[in-house]
């Protein structure tokens, strides 16, 4: 006969199954909701670093092209406003038998391009950018050397969620053509 005061349960109940269980859920349910939190914030982080580099970079290569212009084209040129443009009389990378060229700044559709005389229009900013301001402002007579002053505003392209996380830059440049 088995004596059944001598008898170990070595199994778990149905209780203590169910209390790990749902310890176990929770716990990785928690695991999963800061993972996603975390890709979440690294994708943002993304998002604003490439706006970010595409307003740095537009805003230098409007730069240097003020530096090395003659004048400003004021027919052409709009200041003020969210949708500025800017044409500038130039003699760098002139066509052949030319002493001077224009160079174009201006928006179509969100994005930013650079046209310079007789050539196709250049995209200056990348295709998940989208500019929502683009500002000059000419100081021409301010000063003892006329100045642009430029704004930009750009935004990712997201499809799903919208534009988000704008980033604004603003420089000025003296066109220093005129000093040499």
């Amino acid at each position: 006969m088995i004596d059944q005061g001598k008898i170990k349960n070595k199994g778990f109940t149905l209780i203590e199954v169910l209390v790990y269980v749902t310890i176990l859920g929770i716990t990785s349910l928690v695991i999963i909701l800061f993972i996603n939190q975390l890709f979440g914030v690294m994708e943002t982080s993304r998002r604003i670093r490439e706006a970010t580099d595409n307003a740095r970079r537009s805003i230098d290569t409007i730069a240097q092209e003020i530096r090395h212009a003659k004048t400003v084209y004021t027919p052409t040129s709009v200041f003020g406003g969210t949708a500025g443009q800017l044409s500038l009389e130039t003699a760098r990378d002139l066509p052949t038998d030319h002493d001077t060229t224009f160079v174009d700044f201006y928006l179509d559709n969100g994005q930013l391009f650079l046209k310079r005389e007789g050539q196709a229009a250049q995209r200056i900013t990348g295709e998940k950018i989208k500019v929502t301001a683009l500002t000059f402002q000419n100081y021409n007579g301010t000063t003892s050397w006329p100045a642009i002053q430029t704004t930009i505003t750009l935004q990712y392209r997201d499809p799903i969620n919208g534009p988000k996380n704008s980033v604004t830059l603003t420089t000025s440049t003296v066109l220093r053509a005129l000093q040499l």
